[in-house]
C-alpha cells in the first residue's frame, strides 16, 4: 500500500454515480466513500482530486448525456474524519443498492473543472512520471496521491478558494479554535491560511493598533513610515514570528504577529535574521548584526481594547 501523504485521489466510477450531473448542479458540498484502509487517514485541511475511469454507462444510463472522457475532473477540500454512514445525495446513485452505508468524509468541490477537465490522456503524452494510480485507476475508491503530481495538476487548474475564507476570525477563541480545527492540515492549506489571517480582519486591526508602523525599523530608531496608500493609511504588511505552516500552539493569535515595510518583511523571510526570544511580552530578534527588542505588552492590550 501507498504511504500516507495528505493528499487523495478519488476514484468515481460514473457507471455508479453520476458526477457529471453532480458538478453540472453546481453543488459545493457532498460526501465521498474512502478505502477502509484509510479511514483513519482522513483529517480537516487534507486535499484531494476527482479522478473519473472509462465512462461505461449504456445509452439507457446516459439517458442523452454525453459519456465523460477519463480525467480528472474536481479539486476538493477534506472537512471530516471518515465516519461511518450512507451517502447524503441518493438522487445522482444509478444503483439505489450500491448506497449503502460505507466509511465516507465529508468534501468541498474547491474546483470545479467538468467544462474543462484535465484528461488522462494528455497527461500521458508528457514527458513527466506521474502517480501511477492517477494514470492507470485502481479498484478502489480511494489512494493516497504523491505530491508532486498533485503539484503538477495544481498548476494547471489556478487558483484554489479553502473553506476558511468566509471565517470570521477577531476573537482570541476563533484562533484557538481554527488552530484546532487544522492542526493536521496539510503544507498546501496552513500556508493559505496564513496568507488568509495576515490579509484579513485581524491583521487590519492589528495594523491599526500599531498605527501602521514598521515595529523593526522602529526599533532600530528609523523612519517606521511606508508610503502612504489612496485612502491615506500608510502601507504596512503583517508577518508571523513562529511560522505558521508549523500550526503550532498560538502561531495564528495576535502575540504571534508583528508589523514591518515591505523590505524588513522579505528580510525576516530570506535574509539573516535570527529570533532569540519570542514571548507575550516581547520579542528579541538579531538582524544582520543588530540585536533589537519589540514590546509586544502595549499592542496586544490596545488590540483588546479595540475589541471591547
Amino acid at each position: 500500500m501507498k504511504d500516507f501523504t495528505g493528499y487523495w485521489t478519488f476514484f468515481c466510477n460514473p457507471k455508479k454515480w453520476n458526477i457529471d450531473d453532480f458538478l453540472k448542479s453546481g453543488e459545493k458540498y457532498d460526501t465521498f466513500t474512502v478505502r477502509n484502509w484509510h479511514k483513519d487517514d482522513f483529517e480537516k485541511g487534507q486535499l484531494g482530486i476527482i479522478r473519473v475511469g472509462k465512462d461505461r454507462r449504456t445509452k439507457k444510463e446516459l439517458d442523452g448525456r454525453k459519456k465523460l472522457k477519463s480525467g480528472v475532473y474536481a479539486i476538493v477540500e477534506i472537512l471530516t474524519k471518515a465516519t461511518l454512514r450512507k451517502d447524503d445525495k441518493p438522487e445522482y446513485w444509478n444503483d439505489d443498492s450500491l448506497n449503502e452505508k460505507r466509511y465516507r468524509v465529508d468534501i468541498k468541490y474547491i474546483k470545479n473543472l467538468i467544462n474543462d477537465p484535465i484528461l488522462l490522456d494528455d497527461l500521458k503524452s508528457e514527458n513527466y512520471n506521474y502517480d501511477q494510480h492517477l494514470i492507470d485507476g485502481f479498484q478502489s475508491s480511494t489512494m493516497p496521491l504523491e505530491y508532486k503530481s498533485f503539484r503538477k495538476i495544481i498548476d494547471k487548474v489556478g487558483y484554489l478558494e479553502f473553506n476558511f475564507a468566509n471565517r470570521d476570525l477577531n476573537l482570541k477563541e476563533d484562533i484557538e479554535e481554527l488552530e484546532k480545527e487544522y492542526s493536521q492540515a496539510i503544507p498546501e492549506v496552513k500556508k493559505r491560511l496564513s496568507k488568509h489571517i495576515e490579509r484579513g480582519k485581524i491583521s487590519e486591526k492589528f495594523k491599526e493598533v500599531t498605527k501602521y508602523k514598521c515595529q523593526i525599523c522602529d526599533a532600530l530608531g528609523e523612519d517606521p513610515y511606508a508610503f502612504k496608500k489612496e485612502n491615506g493609511d500608510f502601507y504596512i504588511e503583517t508577518h508571523h514570528i513562529d511560522p505558521v505552516s508549523s500550526l503550532n500552539k498560538g502561531c495564528l493569535g495576535i502575540s504571534n504577529l508583528i508589523t514591518v515595510c515591505p523590505n524588513h518583511h522579505r528580510q525576516l523571510h530570506y535574509g539573516d535574521v535570527d529570533i532569540l526570544k519570542n514571548t507575550d511580552k516581547e520579542l528579541e530578534l538579531k538582524i544582520d548584526e543588530d540585536n533589537i527588542t519589540i514590546n509586544k505588552s502595549d499592542v496586544i492590550s490596545r488590540y483588546s481594547k479595540l475589541l471591547k
